[in-house]
Parts: C-alpha cells; sequence; structure tokens
C-alpha cells in the first residue's frame, strides 16, 4: 500500500462517485488517498483493518476460505464501493478477504480517528444498513449460484462482462470469481468454441452467439458435457 499525497486527484474522486452523498460528515476532511498493486490485500480475515476504504479505481475480490482451505469468492467489487463497513467499522475481525485482482486505488478514512464520528453520522448508518442489507441478499444468491452448472455461471458473467461482444477478462481471476477451477474453466470455454458461441481471439474472445449464452445463462440448455 502507497499513500497518494495528492488533494486535487482526492477532491476529484469524491465528485466523480458522488462519496459526499454517504454521509452527512465532511468526507473530504477525513478522507486520503491509497494504491494498491494487483494482489495486494485490502483486508485479510482475521486482522481488523485500520481503514474504511471506498473503491474509486481498480477492482478487488471478496472472498473466504471453505474447508478444504480453497478460496470462495463472496463478491467482485467495482467502484465505488465501500470496504470494511460490516467488520472494521465496528473493531470487529473480519471473516474475509479483500485482495485487489488490478491495480487499485481507494479512498480511506482512518478508523482510529473517525469511528466515533461515523457511527453516529446518521445519514451515513442508513446508507451502510442499505448496503449490507444488499449484501445479505447477494450471499443468498452466492449460494444458490454455486449449486448451478460452470456453463450457466460462465455465461452469466460473459453477458455482465463482455464490451460491444469482445470478452477480454482474464481467465484466472474469472475462475476464481466463480469458484471452479481453472482446468474446469477452460474445458467449459473449449465447449462454448466447440459450440460457436464464442471464438478465440488474440485479446480475449468474441462472442457469436449472444442468444445461446442467455439460454445457458437461464440454464435452459448447455453446449455440451464437460
Amino acid at each position: 500500500m502507497k499513500k497518494i499525497q495528492d488533494t486535487e486527484q482526492l477532491s476529484a474522486y469524491v465528485e466523480m462517485h458522488n462519496l459526499q452523498d454517504y454521509m452527512d460528515s465532511d468526507f473530504l476532511a477525513m478522507a486520503s488517498l491509497q494504491y494498491f498493486e494487483k494482489e495486494e490485500h485490502l483486508i485479510q480475515t482475521g486482522t481488523t483493518s485500520d481503514y474504511l476504504y471506498f473503491l474509486v479505481d481498480g477492482t478487488v475480490m471478496v472472498y473466504s476460505y471453505s474447508s478444504d482451505t480453497q478460496n470462495i469468492c463472496i463478491d467482485y467489487a467495482k467502484p465505488a464501493t465501500p470496504l470494511g463497513e460490516a467488520s472494521s467499522l465496528w473493531g470487529l475481525l473480519p471473516k474475509s478477504s479483500v485482495k485487489a485482482v488490478s491495480n487499485c486505488i481507494c479512498v480511506s478514512i482512518p478508523l482510529n480517528k473517525y469511528r466515533s464520528q461515523l457511527q453516529e453520522d446518521v445519514r451515513f448508518l442508513q446508507n451502510i444498513c442499505q448496503l449490507l442489507s444488499y449484501r445479505l441478499n447477494s450471499g443468498i444468491n452466492l449460494a444458490n449460484s454455486l449449486t448451478e452448472p460452470v456453463e450457466t455461471r460462465l455465461a452469466k458473467f460473459i453477458l455482465e462482462h463482455h464490451e460491444n461482444n469482445q470478452f477480454s477478462f482474464r481467465l484466472t481471476t474469472c475462475a476464481s470469481i466463480l469458484n471452479v477451477s481453472y482446468r474446469h474453466l477452460l474445458r467449459t470455454i473449449t465447449n462454448f468454441r466447440e459450440a460457436n458461441i464464442i471464438e478465440k481471439k488474440k485479446n480475449g474472445y468474441l462472442i457469436h452467439d449472444v442468444a445461446a449464452l442467455e439460454e445457458l445463462a437461464e440454464n435452459l440448455s448447455s453446449p455440451a458435457k464437460s
């Protein structure tokens, strides 16, 4: 982690992502910028974070360990997402870890200095309650999705993350997010290619058949057995 001493950039991020809308307290007066390199942890299981983070650039993965010590992706966060509100804000030990899957920048608020102020900010608490309700429902969706075929999970992911029918997501990260082995993911992608749903290109995959992906996302059909 590196601190970024740039008040203009900080102010620009706060304005860009409407972060002041989270609270009645003066956001800029409390905040600073921090840079995290890819694969670096922002929050680790069992260690209370010193900061409440707002992701403003890049991507992070929230994950935990299953009983067999394999990672289970709980959430995949993009800007502008608060991180640490469920544990560190209250001084509790986090039950999940947060890792940068790309170089990323966070607006951070030091909790040793501002925890009490945040806990007394009614507008902030209302927004955090709404966020936690959303994440509770997301947890139920995660439990349900783990019972879905990998084809269904991958089809949903491609539909969500393609740009102009180009899917260029890093496959190792994709495998982690989908809670599937990299080898199984490659077999499933091969099935999609053989069914002419996608085509391998230099910088990723070109989608040929969006309708087939939509059918798979609804778990209505499968291009092949994996």
